[in-house]
């Protein structure tokens, strides 16, 4: 989309002026992936949004145990890193909305479609089970209402536990894993969300048939009209619409209703549209929580860590041609895993990043010498992992980097590795993160390698759009295991990350994905 589409859907001024920081001038034309311009827009809205639930697909839930009439509130954090925001009040009561998506139905079409079985990593509500509504109860569902024709769930009657009040696990019993988002019905604001994708099914429009309006994604906008929004939401909604019709201001001090923006957990960052009336609010999707787009597939994002890439592109054309020119054209193509640099090091100091709250600058010895084998200075590293992982946890401990990538600059900073972790799969401020450890008798620079595959030959940088996507392919195959071992699945065969004192391990997940 051109710039003034971008802005109208709610993009800062701020994440356009880091995207062109961050490309910086170029004499020659050239293609930038829109994902660019994305990361650059979450990366200025994690920091910037106050957190808010709404529901974009109801499914109504009544606690048959509450009293009717009764609404307890709950002080919730507006932004989990910045305590200045203050609180905002949410309202409990007998008739909630959750998301559909966070109700797997066994027994309805979906469970019919799915064999009767759980979807993979499945962890949120189910018939018979329990789940935590965040902030405030465990509830568990004991009935299903169904609409008669589709057999689809229109409303399910649960029971809360008021001993499990704010978080609180009663003792003897085990904690319940799945936490989902929710609406308190009557209290709760109706609004029209416009939920965006990408405007081409194709990276390069017209490549193909010469026309791009062959490739133009007919399903890219999706208009949602019973989104469900917390009270303070639509208050917060409020003012700014009667501020703007009230005060319409120089060019200088306007007041824009895209600078009322939120992170709609768990869903993504949107902003107010300018359309929106107090009696008709209407939000845009900005940009989603993570990139789920895969080209090719517009229509069916799938998550990013998934993403199967033609491996016949660029990188791997140039790669055979060079091993084939000092081997006599018999050489297979070097293994994209063994491209890549993964190396042992020791994080030395981590804090803040100084310009944004989402980000975390640390110092890492990766074991860099000079061609005299004197040591160079620590890397510099900025890593997304603000609120995910504590300090003083991070200082002195062993680690995975990748030492190949090309530097990015970051809020103004270079960082010049990338550190890799696992991930438990939520979204937002509820994901668990934890760093893959290296045994603490690896020495720093130490060459990783995975199981029974050659040792690794890593390019000196991956720096062309072809090499970068040598990188994307082999992220998509790396996953936890279920003894918590960091392993390359390629072509059916599962490798472990080996060091010269053991596999790779993180703390406690199992069977997740790593990025």
């Amino acid at each position: 989309p051109p710039l003034w589409e971008f802005r109208r859907r709610g993009a800062p001024p701020a994440a356009i002026r880091l995207f062109c920081e961050r490309m910086g001038i170029s004499k020659s034309d050239s293609n930038i992936d829109f994902s660019i311009m994305e990361d650059c827009a979450r990366e200025v809205m994690d920091d910037e949004s106050p957190r808010a639930f709404a529901i974009l697909e109801p499914l109504k839930v009544t606690i048959t145990n509450w009293e009717d009439d009764k609404l307890e509130d709950f002080a919730v954090p507006r932004h989990p890193k910045r305590a200045e925001l203050g609180d905002r009040t949410v309202p409990f009561g007998k008739t909630v909305y959750i998301e559909r998506g966070d109700f797997f139905d066994l027994e309805g079409p979906e469970g019919i479609a799915n064999s009767g079985r759980l979807p993979k990593g499945f962890k949120r509500f189910l018939p018979d089970g329990k789940v935590r509504l965040k902030y405030a109860y465990v509830i568990s569902c004991n009935e299903i209402i169904r609409d008669p024709e589709t057999n689809e769930p229109v409303e399910l009657l649960c029971t809360y536990y008021p001993e499990t009040r704010a978080g609180n696990t009663p003792e003897g019993e085990a904690r319940v894993k799945g936490i989902i988002q929710w609406v308190e019905a009557s209290s709760g604001t109706k609004c029209k969300v416009m939920q965006y994708d990408r405007l081409f099914k194709t990276e390069e429009p017209g490549k193909e048939s010469g026309d791009f309006l062959d490739d133009i994604n007919e399903e890219s906008l999706t208009i949602l009209h019973n989104v469900i929004l917390e009270p303070s939401v639509g208050a917060d909604a409020v003012t700014v619409i009667n501020k703007i019709s009230n005060n319409p201001g120089s060019e200088t001090e306007k007041i824009y209703h895209s600078s009322l923006a939120y992170q709609f957990e768990r869903s993504g960052y949107f902003a107010l549209d300018s359309s929106s009336k107090v009696d008709d609010l209407v939000f845009n999707l900005v940009v989603t929580l993570r990139d789920t787009w895969d080209a090719g597939s517009a229509t069916q994002p799938k998550k990013a860590e998934n993403i199967q890439i033609n491996q016949d592109n660029e990188a791997t054309q140039t790669q055979q041609q060079q091993q084939n020119k000092n081997t006599g054209g018999n050489a297979a193509v070097l293994d994209d895993a063994r491209r890549v640099a993964l190396r042992a090091g020791t994080i030395l100091e981590a804090g803040p990043h100084p310009e944004a709250n989402s980000l975390i600058l640390c110092k890492l010895d990766c074991g860099d010498v000079n061609e005299a084998g004197e040591p160079e200075e620590p890397r510099t590293v900025v890593a997304g992992l603000a609120g995910k992982i504590p300090f003083d946890e991070l200082v002195n401990r062993k680690v995975v980097c990748i030492t190949n990538l090309k530097p990015a600059r970051m809020r103004g900073i270079e960082s010049t590795a990338m550190l890799l972790a696992a991930s438990d799969g939520q979204e937002g401020d509820d994901e668990v993160v934890q760093l893959l450890d290296v045994p603490d008798s690896v020495p720093n620079g130490e060459l990783l390698s995975f199981e029974n595959m050659k040792p690794c030959e890593p390019d000196a940088i991956l720096k062309s759009k072809g090499a970068l996507k040598v990188w994307d392919r082999v992220k998509a195959q790396l996953r936890v295991n279920d003894e918590g071992e960091a392993t390359y699945q390629n072509d059916g065969t599962v490798r472990k990350i080996m060091t010269s004192a053991g596999p790779v391990r993180v703390t406690s997940l199992k069977n997740c994905t790593i990025g």
